[in-house]
């Protein structure tokens, strides 16, 4: 069972030497092998080399070619629950390299539980000994990319998938108000050669951005993971039973699981390793003449067998891609759809435009024809469409709020940014811009004296925005 799955670019100045000593570093560093240095000192070496060591056995696998040089390590570890098997390529060309880590774990028994997946150190130590390299428009990094005003054209590239990069892209957008909804940073520390995690600076950005993309990208403190060349997002904030905090292992677990179920590179797999050997051979062959039938036939099976893991890892592509069109058919409920212009308008919350649409037909439904076929439209449409809880959460905090208001004390106004408000105190009165749209101003009293003030203003409020 595949249970981590990922491929990094690294400089291309590196040589599998380089490769086979970070590989070695990080078996040496580890308190779980009976591997030393006297047991690991041939690899690398040769073609193809091999050691066993108890429960344990790890082999090295080197090929090159005129422009090209792939090396694999292959280490596999048993317990009385487990076999690990730990698969790392690298393929170096002339003008981009790369290493593909693929880690196994499979059950010896039934009743043996598969351990939850974690993002293996064996990445941090090859990335820390060969450098990061680049890929598309981003270089790989522990720490996320905070646009700037002027790359706001490359954010739209991540949005529409033409940053020409192999990795997915994590876009944290900028909330409404107050901190992000994970700590890019922590983020971009636990992705790092899993995803590149890029930052938008302010929501006057991220305005600009809907402009650029017909408003495909996520805002208001979302979340999304993009794919490269289109291939979809998935998006992710904090609402209902989901918490600010696990939105952080939401996006790993998304994450490894997509990189899994990925169709990898073709030149990071051991089976383009043997293919390439598997061809030297019989080229061999037939410059020295060989008439030997059962020579040739040992390669050719060898190569197929190659072909054959190639195939297999496409079909598991196949598959992953059915599977993603029937959820995004799922999502098209409505078969022909519908498009509507905004006009100019764009959501204040996460679904604020559907929630009025539907509210608006809602109550509709009474005042057209009975058993019309408007009146049949309409009701298809709400009953379709839920109505989400913001705009009735976003109502009651307020009520809450301004229940009794007698100032803007350091509480009041702290919960009110939360809602999206940026409050001014200049003067006699409290300023209230609702996410920063001048059209909803609100004045409230720095001390208030009528006790029914607070909640007048609440009802003015809500009758307006929610």
């Amino acid at each position: 069972m595949l249970s981590f799955a990922t491929e990094v670019p690294v400089p291309i100045e590196i040589a599998s030497v380089d490769f086979f000593a970070a590989v070695k570093k990080w078996l040496l560093g580890s308190r779980y092998t009976n591997f030393n240095a006297k047991s690991l000192a041939g690899l690398g070496i040769g073609e193809a080399w091999d050691a066993v060591e108890e429960t344990e056995s790890i082999e090295s696998i080197c090929e090159s070619t005129a422009d090209s040089e792939s090396a694999a390590v292959i280490y596999r570890k048993s317990d009385a629950d487990f076999e690990w098997i730990t698969t790392i390529v690298l393929a170096l060309l002339p003008s981009t390299a790369w290493v593909s880590i693929r880690i196994e774990c499979d059950p010896l028994h039934p009743r043996a539980k598969v351990p939850v997946a974690k993002k293996p150190v064996l990445l941090r130590v090859l990335l820390e000994e060969l450098g990061c390299g680049v890929d598309g428009e981003f270089k790989v990094a522990d720490t996320p990319v905070v646009f700037t005003s002027s790359e706001i054209d490359l954010a739209a590239s991540c949005v529409r998938g033409e940053t020409y990069s192999y990795m997915p892209i994590i876009y944290v957008s900028a909330p409404f108000h107050g901190p992000y909804l994970v700590d890019p940073n922590a983020l971009a520390a636990l992705l790092t050669g899993m995803a590149h995690v890029v930052v938008e600076p302010n929501r006057d950005f991220s305005l600009g951005l809907m402009a650029l993309t017909q408003r495909k990208n996520v805002y208001g403190g979302t979340i999304a993971l993009y794919w490269p060349e289109g291939g979809g997002k998935r998006s992710f904030f904090a609402s209902g039973a989901v918490s600010a905090g696990s939105i952080e292992q939401l996006i790993f677990d998304e994450l490894r699981l997509s990189l899994i179920n990925r169709r990898p590179m073709v030149r990071c797999t051991l089976a383009a390793i043997k293919e390439l050997k598997s061809r030297r051979l019989i080229n061999c062959l037939k410059d020295e003449g060989s008439k030997e039938t059962q020579n040739y036939v040992d390669l050719y099976e060898d190569e197929l067998r190659s072909k054959d893991a190639g195939l297999q890892a496409a079909e598991s592509e196949i598959i992953r891609l059915k599977a993603e069109v029937r959820r995004y058919a799922m999502q098209d409920r409505g078969g022909d759809g519908i498009t509507l212009d905004t006009g100019g308008e764009c959501d204040l919350y996460e679904g604020e435009i559907l929630d009025s649409i539907m509210e608006a037909l809602e109550s509709g439904i009474g005042r057209v024809t009975p058993d019309g076929r408007r009146q049949h439209i309409l009701q298809a449409l709400v009953s379709a469409n839920v109505i989400g809880a913001e705009r009735v959460r976003n109502r009651e905090k307020i009520k809450t709020l301004l229940r009794g208001y007698q100032s803007m004390d350091a509480r009041t106004k702290r919960d009110l940014e939360q809602i999206g408000f940026s409050i001014s105190e200049d003067g006699k009165h409290c300023k209230l811009v609702y996410q920063n749209d001048s059209r909803y101003t609100f004045i409230l009293p720095k001390s208030g004296s009528d006790y029914r003030g607070g909640l007048n203003a609440a009802g003015d409020i809500c009758r307006l925005l929610f």
